[in-house]
């Protein structure tokens, strides 16, 4: 036997491969029909889903359309909206108010007068003229009072030094004394030898404790070479404890600005250093109320250099102002909730306007146009699924012809969308608003007679579609929204659909799975068969051309 077989019919001659192709062809159709089958099946799952999305927009605008919450909106203008700005809660009456503004709530402020920089003392340091630690202040013996605390409590302190003292000696005698102690043995107040600008010595005395309290003052008057430390006071009027602030000697205004803002028991003020850029004194340091009205005005101690600018002779901090001819007093000028039930009231200067309410329909109005727009989306989709349209070239463009439950859908929807609600009202239904049903089906209105209806009865149309719980009477934005709901449920009809047509393919897939592996495996057998066939017959052609070889070789040896 010469060669090898290596395609099948090649040993024979025969076309065994186009015959065995063209059996299983043959064999093949019915699998090709299942695969048709779930073909389609695929598309009219695709068809439902288009037909479920659309059902979905239309009960999201129907359930929008069931809560009182929709209908209760407000809008709120202003005539001025440079003198107020207003906002009002979902649901009060429509109502307008005339508002005159005359004066706004300030911030309490405070000021010291001008210095030259900075840097220039806010609590100066004494002139003592002493040039030396070394030289002798005490001419004759001294007895220094020292006062320690709150003025109801104060302490004296009393420290008695020989003459011929010098600054040192002195500082140590105070130091050392047993009258600078509490009951616990702790020293109370502190001195120690300082230099002012000029290079003058002084002797500073200082609350061991810090001195930024009222019980940890320190004071002592008469001497031009000792200094105590003062603390003055800052409060508010809403605040019942005070600031204590402690300054040493030779404390510039920079140093104070940071002592009040950073202090412990701030109340609410703000320090602040201001160039006013006026002559040759131009810095200023300022006390401002972190708030405005009359609770957050400020108290400020005696030692403290300031004057009352805003708020000064007891002029009101308190935002004034009247709504329909009555008089109001506010701490603030934002925020204001208490004085129009429902409206939050901001004053932005002072004047007269006119803040009006009235209900807002432009959402309720939104909501039905977009119902009755999704509605005829719907159809819409049902009629290019079904095929009802001329825009449909061949059946395979419509999954849903004939399908029984979309004629269903569509016909209880229209039926819906139609219902009449036992209202006492003169309105009952969509038609009494507007809504109109078209020839093939579909749904139009009239927006005008919409704004008309909700213009002149915005409450009867709420209560269309609301209804009355009270009376047991179920309203239209319900209705549809309940029917909506059953039609997109796990047991409504399209997902019913859904179901039923996968549930088909899952068994024609398991099916075209059986039957392929069945023909794959016959033909198998049968190319086996068709390959022994092929190498018989390449045998006997083989056989024959030996026998006429030897024929006509013999034939010639006789001639």
């Amino acid at each position: 036997m010469a060669g090898s077989i290596t395609t099948l019919g090649l040993g024979s001659g025969l076309e065994l491969q186009s015959i065995l192709d063209q059996l299983k062809e043959v064999d093949q159709a019915a699998i090709k029909s299942k695969e048709t089958q779930n073909k389609g099946l695929q598309g009219k799952i695709d068809a439902y889903n288009n037909v479920n999305a659309k059902l979905f927009n239309l009960k999201s605008n129907a359930l929008s359309l069931s809560l009182e919450s929709d209908f209760l909106k407000t809008s709120v203008s202003v005539t001025d909206e440079e003198i107020l700005s207003a906002t009002a809660n979902d649901g009060i009456a429509a109502e307008s108010f005339e508002l005159n503004v005359t004066k706004k709530a300030r911030y309490n402020s405070w000021q010291t007068v001008g210095v030259e920089s900075e840097t220039s003392p806010f609590y100066p340091a004494p002139q003592s003229g002493i040039a030396s630690t070394e030289q002798s202040v005490t001419t004759t013996g001294q007895t220094y009072d020292i006062l320690y605390g709150a003025a109801e409590s104060q302490q004296t302190i009393s420290v008695n030094v020989d003459s011929g003292q010098n600054l040192t000696q002195i500082a140590e005698a105070i130091n050392d004394s047993e009258n600078n102690k509490d009951d616990d043995g702790t020293r109370l107040v502190n001195a120690s030898v300082e230099k002012n600008d000029d290079g003058e010595y002084y002797i500073r005395l200082s609350a061991v404790a810090g001195g930024d309290s009222v019980d940890e003052q320190v004071k002592l008057a008469g001497f031009d070479y000792i200094q105590a430390d003062t603390t003055f006071s800052i409060s508010r009027a809403d605040n019942e404890d005070p600031m204590y602030v402690s300054l040493a000697p030779g404390a510039t205004y920079a140093d104070t600005v940071g002592a009040i803002n950073e202090g412990t028991g701030n109340p609410g003020v703000t320090a602040t250093l201001v160039d006013t850029g006026q002559g040759d004194e131009p810095y200023r340091l300022t006390l401002t109320s972190d708030d405005t009205g009359e609770k957050a005005r400020i108290t400020v101690s005696d030692n403290m250099p300031m004057t009352e600018i805003n708020g000064a002779d007891g002029d009101s901090l308190n935002a004034a102002f009247t709504v329909n001819g009555v008089e109001y007093q506010r701490q603030t000028n934002d925020a204001i909730t208490d004085v129009i039930s429902g409206v939050t009231l901001n004053l932005k200067k002072t004047g007269e306007t006119t803040i009006g309410i009235r209900k807002d329909t432009e959402a309720v109005k939104e909501n039905i146009t977009a119902l009755v727009e999704n509605f005829n989306e719907l159809l819409t989709t049902i009629a290019a699924e079904s095929g009802d349209t001329t825009d449909i070239e061949d059946d395979t463009d419509a999954p849903l012809e004939n399908d029984y439950a979309m004629t269903r859908m569509t016909s209880t929807l229209k039926n819906l969308f139609t219902t009449t609600v036992n209202l006492p009202s003169e309105f009952t239904s969509l038609m009494d608003i507007g809504l109109e049903v078209n020839q093939d089906g579909s749904l139009s209105l009239d927006e005008d007679e919409l704004d008309q209806a909700l213009a002149a009865n915005a409450d009867g149309v709420a209560a269309l579609f609301i209804g009355n719980e009270d009376a047991g009477i179920k309203g239209l934005g319900d209705i549809l929204n309940d029917g909506i709901t059953d039609m997109v449920s796990s047991t409504g009809i399209v997902t019913t659909g859904i179901d039923e047509a996968e549930a088909k393919m899952t068994r024609l897939t398991e099916d075209i799975e059986t039957a392929t592996e069945q023909l794959d495996k016959r033909y198998e057998t049968m190319a086996e068969s068709f390959t022994r066939l092929d190498t018989y017959i390449q045998q006997l052609n083989a056989q024959s051309a030996y026998m006429e070889s030897m024929i006509e070789s013999f034939n010639k040896t006789t001639e």
